[in-house]
């Protein structure tokens, strides 16, 4: 069986990770949930990034649109600011977005061993954060009535699965920012212009971790779609009504520095041509002309859905003494 090209079989490359963590774990602040954590999962969450780049989370250098549209999203859906919001995967530069758009109860989870990081102090903002795996989080259902995840998802072993508990975990509203799966970023794959496997993480994170389940595997970039988001969500929820808000869009939110990590894509040949400060500025000008026609903007590399979650069952069934029945009559005249 062979392997990628960037890998090596020799020894692993990932911090072993640390047998006993004393942080606060899902398990612990639920006491409802009995299910046991694998070996394998505890090494991967209790890994730690390097000292020298002690941060919660990828790095992202600017992230001022999503905050936008993740605002526009709360106005034109009427999210409750005041209501409890559950961070999936995420770090406290994610939180302080939150904090931004007007939120102010908040659990951060993430696979990386909290102990390692400060909780930041944010006036006005309840914040809690503990370990749980996206994949397999031990919350009862509907803690919480907001869960989101800040492109996370395309880091686990199983995306659906992730997508998944957080719509169990969720009592009305999901949201995911993730990779957009558009003509012209498969158009782009092919080109080389990008990668389909996630190296700069890893590299970032002095090949350690960054990777899937933040291992120094370098994850494939799943890539999400309206389709997608919808046959996920109604396979989960087949009795339940519920509504999709999607926005997809441009946002080349990288720097020179992450640039230069690009190297297994033809980037290099026009950063080397034009010098990275140009080319960043022809990124950047592009989005901001993009964005505004409808089906270029369409095209663009940021997947922004919300899964609205209803009360309501689907016409053809009923509830009766708790319970969920086929409506007999649905269809009759």
């Amino acid at each position: 069986m062979s392997q990628s090209p960037w890998l090596r079989g020799d020894k692993p490359h990932w911090v072993p990770g640390i047998p006993h963590s004393t942080t606060l774990s899902a398990k612990e602040l639920f006491s409802s949930a009995n299910s046991q954590t694998s070996e394998y999962a505890v090494t991967e969450r209790t890994a730690p990034l390097d000292e020298d780049k002690n941060e919660l989370g990828s790095k992202t250098t600017d992230r001022s649109r999503f905050q936008r549209v993740l605002k526009n999203c709360v106005r034109d859906e009427g999210i409750n600011l005041g209501c409890s919001v559950l961070l999936v995967g995420g770090s406290y530069e994610d939180a302080d977005i939150l904090r931004k758009v007007g939120f102010r109860r908040m659990t951060l989870t993430n696979l990386q061993d909290l102990t390692t990081f400060e909780v930041p102090h944010m006036d006005g903002v309840e914040l809690v954060a503990l370990n749980a795996d996206a994949e397999d989080m031990h919350i009862p259902d509907g803690s919480y009535d907001l869960v989101l995840a800040h492109e996370m998802l395309h880091h686990c072993s199983s995306p659906h699965k992730a997508l998944l508990e957080m719509l169990r975990i969720s009592r009305r509203h999901v949201i995911i920012l993730e990779p957009n799966d558009s003509i012209f970023m498969r158009a782009f794959v092919k080109l080389r212009f990008s990668f389909p496997y996630e190296l700069p993480a890893v590299v970032f994170h002095n090949f350690q971790a960054g990777g899937v389940r933040n291992t120094c595997v370098p994850n494939y970039i799943y890539r999400w779609g309206t389709w997608d988001l919808f046959q996920t969500t109604a396979s989960y929820i087949p009795a339940s009504e519920f509504r999709l808000y999607v926005r997809q869009y441009w946002d080349f939110n990288v720097d020179k520095d992450e640039l230069a990590l690009r190297t297994q894509t033809n980037i290099g040949s026009f950063t080397r041509l034009f010098g990275p400060r140009l080319f960043l500025a022809c990124l950047h000008g592009f989005q901001s002309i993009a964005n505004l026609l409808p089906w270029v903007g369409g095209q663009g590399n940021k997947f922004f859905g919300c899964i609205i979650k209803s009360d309501d069952l689907k016409p053809w069934l009923l509830r009766d003494s708790g319970r969920v029945i086929f409506n007999r009559n649905y269809g009759k005249h």
